[in-house]
């Protein structure tokens, strides 16, 4: 009877241990609604003289390879010359993650070089962008209080990305 209380015991205790080396809630695999994500964000952070991000705009003025897309939302300024604000927020297609943040940092770099000829709170903004990945998600936001330094005016871009995929 002990012997068989004791495998009892330890068949219990086993599964126990399994059970909580299950992993949880695993972020990676968390599903966003693209424009939900946008919405949230751009609650907390204004673009100026914004427009819809549309198929043209990814594919032309981003140089996207939209093989590598799934689904996208965002919101980006009309005044491109004097303004870097943007929201844009990308589903990748299942494994192509890496290559949407790498087209993310490449389009953010251009928005640096182009505002670098006429140094200007744009150009201080674009630098402080935050390209954000969470799964198969990212974000790109440049924006933020222009009556604010530009690094603590990023608190409220952190934050709103932050909330955004709770």
């Amino acid at each position: 009877m002990k012997k068989i209380a004791s495998i009892l015991m330890t068949l219990t205790l086993s599964l126990v241990c399994l059970t909580a080396c299950g992993g949880g809630d695993d972020k990676s695999t968390t599903s966003y609604d693209v424009n939900e994500v946008l919405n949230k964000i751009s609650s907390s952070v204004a673009v100026a003289d914004a427009g819809d991000l549309t198929e043209e705009y990814l594919k032309i003025a981003m140089s996207f390879d939209l093989t590598n897309v799934k689904n996208y939302a965002g919101k980006v300024t009309q005044n491109s010359s004097q303004c870097a604000d943007q929201i844009i927020v990308i589903e990748a297609v299942e494994g192509k993650i890496d290559a949407v943040k790498e087209g993310l940092e490449a389009y953010k770099a251009g928005i640096i070089k182009s505002h670098e000829l006429y140094p200007s709170i744009a150009l201080d903004k674009a630098k402080e962008g935050r390209i954000v990945v969470k799964g198969n998600y990212a974000v790109l936001v440049i924006g933020g209080d222009e009556t604010v330094d530009v690094a603590e005016a990023y608190k409220a871009v952190d934050t709103a990305i932050d909330e955004a995929f709770k």
